[in-house]
């Protein structure tokens, strides 16, 4: 029971959109270091996307772009750092909708 709630914890929503909240706050603070943690805490979210046989694999790079988000809020470039958060966001938007929009 309470090792299939940590793993709810590690690879679903809550992992996911922990991730995206410490983006958000890294970007607006320009502190890239959040923006590398929260990229860490989105791999097994995203390896758990790249399992989906629709998908090919692709989802496993996630947490590349926001490592490139990292390097360009480093770089003082705060707009290619959100534009590089743009997919993660898709990704969490498009599997919530699939899970609320299941019919």
């Amino acid at each position: 029971m309470l090792a299939d709630i940590l793993i709810m914890m590690i690879f679903g929503f809550p992992a996911a959109i922990l991730s995206l909240l410490l983006s958000v706050i890294g970007v607006l603070t320009q502190k890239f270091w959040l923006v590398l943690i929260a990229a860490v805490i989105f791999i097994p979210f995203s390896y758990y996307l790249s399992g989906s046989p629709s998908l090919a694999g692709l989802p496993i790079l996630l947490p590349a772009f926001q490592v490139g988000a990292a390097v360009a809020l480093r770089e003082k470039n705060k707009l290619w750092a959100w534009l590089l958060l743009v997919p993660a966001f898709f990704a969490v938007l498009w599997v919530g909708s699939r899970v609320l929009l299941y019919t």
